[in-house]
């Protein structure tokens, strides 16, 4: 099967109300909103949660809610805060990678333990721990079914990555360059196609976040093979002696100091905070092979045994309504997917363009079987991590 996608696709308006009509969801008071403000002069936007409503209410009874997700960027401070100031609830944010943050909820539900609420992060643990292991529940279940209707969506409909589209919903989608150059180092045109790596002036002298570990490098890695077969795989990640790290801000400082010519597989709200101070760097845009479509860290599900129920409701509501998505995505620094949540002119991040060809590093086989599979490729040519 085909690992690329056609971005930009509109779904048929008949078959976008048919996906609201049937969504099951229940009402979260975001219809008494409307843009309104309530008695203590908070406004939300047409859509939100009111809070005043009586989900608010409940939550605020709940007193607080537990979310998991990306340590990157501002949204471990940026979600609490805005959330907080809006509805009076506490948000404990645990930020972390995925796969650690998976294997301590694995212990503690083994123990009957539930501590977590809603799960935002990135694809691999997403669709291979939390959804695999059942743990998740349904978000149409929760969800004002006036957040998913078309023209709520930049495509025309929301981006649901389970099968049943109905779990685990993509916030953003967006091209990311992915290879940063130390500008002293590379020129202008040294560097314009992937091939060019392979370059042997460039041996031993890229740093590479490592593909093996539960990250969105393993997607590039899916990437080149599509376009140039496993020889280009071996070439780069053996022959040329790249160094693979797992931190990257370690890696953007290295390319910086010049220890490094350029790096790979690097996410947008590290590079952006690089870029930020003035280091001299520079993303590139390489050609020959697809560019990889991604959702990073946007990924929205809800824990189908959380402590909080209420406050979970609330908040994956208003992560989706216009002004929750809009500090969510702003702090994960990714465009966002809601059609009214403007991107920002700075981004480095590109929204994919329609009828363009893209590695869709978020399609269900990719996460699912060809992950797995290249992971073990990697492992095969470079042993494990």
């Amino acid at each position: 099967m085909s690992m690329t996608t056609k971005a930009g696709l509109i779904l048929p308006a008949a078959a976008v109300l048919l996906l609201s009509a049937c969504a099951g969801g229940t009402s979260t008071d975001s219809t008494e909103s409307a843009g309104s403000g309530n008695a203590d002069g908070k406004s939300v936007s047409a859509g939100c949660p009111d809070p005043d409503g009586a989900l608010a209410q409940r939550a605020a009874k709940e007193g607080e809610v537990v979310m998991t997700g990306t340590p990157d960027g501002s949204v471990r401070t940026d979600v609490p805060k805005s959330f907080e100031q809006t509805y009076g609830v506490k948000v404990t944010y645990v930020g972390g990678r995925n796969s650690d943050i998976a294997a301590k909820l694995q212990a503690e539900r083994k123990a009957g333990i539930y501590t977590h609420d809603v799960f935002g992060g990135g694809g691999n643990t997403m669709s291979s721990t939390y959804y695999g292991e059942g743990w998740i529940g349904s978000l149409k279940d929760v969800l004002d079914p006036a957040l998913l209707t078309a023209d709520n969506w930049r495509d025309g409909a929301p981006k649901w990555v389970d099968p049943e589209k109905e779990k685990i919903l993509q916030l953003s989608n967006y091209v990311d360059s992915g290879v940063v150059v130390n500008t002293d180092l590379v020129k202008d045109g040294e560097l314009t196609s992937f091939e060019d790596m392979l370059d042997p002036k460039w041996k031993g002298r890229i740093v590479v976040d490592d593909p093996r570990s539960n990250g969105g490098a393993i997607y590039d890695v899916g990437a080149f093979e599509q376009a140039y077969g496993e020889d280009f795989v071996k070439s780069l990640y053996v022959d040329q002696k790249p160094v693979l790290l797992t931190d990257q801000r370690q890696e953007l400082d290295d390319i910086a100091r010049g220890k490094f010519a350029f790096g790979l597989s690097l996410q947008t709200a590290e590079t952006e905070d690089a870029l930020a101070e003035g280091l001299p760097l520079k993303q590139l845009k390489l050609t020959g092979a697809p560019p990889v479509a991604t959702g990073g860290s946007s990924l929205l599900a809800i824990d189908n045994k959380a402590p909080h129920p209420a406050a979970a409701e609330l908040l994956v509501n208003w992560l989706v309504c216009k002004d929750g998505n809009t500090v969510w995505t702003k702090a994960l620094q990714v465009p966002s997917n809601r059609a009214d949540v403007p991107v920002p002119a700075d981004l480095g991040a590109t929204i994919p363009e329609a009828g363009s060809e893209y590695y869709d590093s978020y399609g269900w086989n990719v996460l699912t079987k060809d992950v797995k599979r290249l992971q073990k490729l990697l492992i095969d040519l470079l042993g494990p991590q």
